[in-house]
């Protein structure tokens, strides 16, 4: 069994083994965007998307590693599940302390019943917020809308708004 050492294929392998089921390609695109929030690097460099914050190098790792047959894709439903080929590799976090792979299971663990959907205008709303000089609700809605259009009502980015706090980013009044 060949041992790998790649965080991307160690937060698939997370997923799969949390929530019981393999991630797709935007859950894991959020997963890493909402780790990396809560102050854990994993080493990728984010930009706006249509579907939100989308790393171009998470993409082309998770290429790599499907194009040596670490990464396994599902192609059957809607969306390219991933998972783990363990029957020919171990995969191991790269670099991450006991304490960041304790903080990274908390964080699939809260994100558990999210959908892709709603991943999405989460971290939007976070990228919205964290490239805003007013952060108030009001510039912060505007700022999803502004990326977004009406793809996510008002009452939803409302909603979704108090997933701040448990990033520490607080809304100015």
């Amino acid at each position: 069994m060949m041992r790998i050492q790649d965080n991307a294929a160690y937060i698939v392998k997370r997923i799969k083994d949390i929530w019981g089921e393999k991630p797709g390609k935007k859950i894991l695109q959020k997963m890493i965007y909402i780790i990396e929030n809560k102050g854990i690097y994993l080493g990728y460099e984010y930009e706006l998307h249509f579907y939100g914050p989308y790393s171009g190098t998470l993409d082309a790792t998770i290429k790599f590693l499907s194009a040596d047959g670490v990464i396994e894709f599902d192609y059957s439903g809607y969306s390219h599940l991933m998972g783990i080929n363990e029957e020919y590799y171990e995969i191991e976090p790269n670099k991450l302390t006991e304490e960041q792979k304790k903080e990274i299971d908390v964080i699939i663990k809260h994100f558990e019943k999210k959908s892709p959907s709603e991943l999405e205008l989460l971290t939007t709303i976070i990228y919205a917020y964290d490239h805003l000089n007013e952060k108030t609700e009001d510039r912060i809605i505007s700022g999803v809308q502004k990326i977004k259009g009406s793809k996510y009502s008002k009452t939803q980015i409302q909603k979704t708004l108090e997933n701040l706090q448990y990033f520490n980013k607080p809304i100015e009044k």
